[in-house]
């Protein structure tokens, strides 16, 4: 493992080495400060909160089906009401409605998660179209997150310019 982390080291400063360091021109951004203040974001934000509650409305409801089944099933075997056969039967169809339930459970899951994912996915390619742009218009070499950077002393902060061609 040490010995691969070497080679990367090793390949990222012949990179470096071969491209002389004055033709090279860093930049960075802060890109929490600048994806959740779009516009486009909040309101995607908004609606994957608002499928979100529905999705979860749609659950309970499973769910009390479930619940009410249970407790009509409970209180007529407590009262002698059910065969052997019969609460066999409910057994069988609680088991099937628990199942049911939670296989609804998982698609909503997989279902919140694709909308947010059809949402924000827009959002990060108009956001890396601005670094692109930005990056062109200022002859940046590199841009970088500000969250990859272990130090840093100074440097060219373009967060302001992104901000600016987003039209935050």
């Amino acid at each position: 493992m040490k010995l691969a982390s070497f080679f990367s080291l090793m390949a990222c400063l012949l990179f470096l080495a071969a491209t002389p360091l004055s033709a090279q021109k860093m930049a960075h951004v802060d890109g929490d400060a600048i994806i959740p203040n779009m516009p486009a974001y909040k309101r995607a934000k908004a609606e994957v909160e608002s499928y979100g509650k529905i999705l979860q409305k749609q659950l309970e409801a499973e769910s009390k089906k479930v619940q009410d089944f249970y407790t009509s099933t409970m209180e007529k075997a407590q009262q002698g009401l059910l065969s052997p056969a019969q609460q066999k039967q409910a057994e069988e169809q609680l088991q099937k409605m628990q199942q049911a339930l939670q296989q609804k459970s998982a698609e909503a899951e997989r279902s919140l998660a694709k909308k947010e994912q059809d949402l924000i996915k827009p959002l990060y390619e108009q956001f890396n179209k601005a670094l692109t742009d930005v990056a062109a218009e200022n002859g940046y070499s590199y841009i970088m997150d500000v969250k990859l950077i272990m130090y840093s002393e100074g440097g060219i902060d373009a967060t302001s310019k992104v901000k600016a061609k987003l039209g935050i």
